[in-house]
C-alpha cells in the first residue's frame, strides 16, 4: 500500500484522510495464474490497483488473441472504456501469475467524488494514465519498427522478457513469435 499512499499524497496532493476514505472502500481480489479478471462482453465496474503479480489485456478475433496491454505491480488495471461507459467490454484481462489487486467499484468511486470533489484528481490521474499509454502505443505502431517497440517495452518494463512469455510479448508488438526471435538476435548482433 506504500505505493498507493505515495500516489495519493505526493502525486495527487491529497492527504491521508482522503487515502483512508478511499482505502475503506477497497476490496481485495486474489487471482490464480490464467484466471480472468474480466471477460469480453461483461461490464467493467471497477478500477483495480495491482498489489502483486501481473496481467495481460487481450482482444480475441476469431481464434486469435492479440495482447494490447500489460499491467504490473503498482499499475491501475481496468477495462477502462467499459468502466467509463458502463457498456460491455471487448477485451479480456487475464492474470499471468498468481496476483492480487485492491479495487474500488464504479459506484463507490462515484460516491467518494460526490462527497468530496478532491477525488476527481484520482479520476483524472487514472484517465490521463490510460490516455497517455494508449497514445504512446498507437504512435509506436505508426512510427517505430518492431525492434524499436521491443526496446521501448523493455525500458518501460525492465525484466519483462524474464517475466512474460515470448508469445505474449510478440503479440503485444504485433509480430509472430519467430519474428521476435529474429529481432532479438539481430539486436544482440548489432550491439
Amino acid at each position: 500500500m506504500e505505493a498507493l499512499i505515495s500516489l495519493f499524497t505526493k502525486n495527487l496532493g491529497l492527504n491521508m484522510d482522503h487515502f483512508q476514505a478511499f482505502y475503506a472502500e477497497l476490496k481485495v481480489k486474489n487471482l490464480k495464474k490464467k484466471e480472468h479478471l474480466i471477460r469480453e462482453g461483461s461490464v467493467c465496474n471497477f478500477i483495480g490497483f495491482v498489489s502483486s503479480g501481473m496481467f495481460r489485456s487481450y482482444i480475441r478475433n476469431n481464434d486469435e488473441e492479440f495482447n494490447n496491454d500489460f499491467y504490473f505491480e503498482h499499475d491501475f488495471v481496468s477495462a477502462y472504456t467499459s468502466f467509463l461507459t458502463q457498456a460491455p467490454t471487448n477485451c479480456n484481462i487475464e492474470a499471468l501469475t498468481d496476483s492480487t489487486i485492491h479495487y474500488i467499484s464504479y459506484d463507490k468511486l462515484n460516491k467518494l467524488i460526490a462527497q468530496d470533489n478532491a477525488f476527481l484528481k484520482l479520476g483524472k490521474y487514472v484517465s490521463d494514465t490510460y490516455f497517455i499509454r494508449k497514445c504512446k502505443r498507437e504512435t509506436s505502431f505508426l512510427k517505430h519498427s518492431a525492434a524499436e517497440r521491443l526496446e521501448a517495452l523493455s525500458s518501460l518494463y525492465p525484466g519483462i522478457e524474464q517475466r512474460v512469455s515470448q508469445y505474449h510479448i510478440a503479440s503485444y508488438l504485433g509480430v509472430k513469435a519467430e519474428s521476435l526471435s529474429r529481432i532479438k538476435l539481430l539486436t544482440y548482433i548489432n550491439k
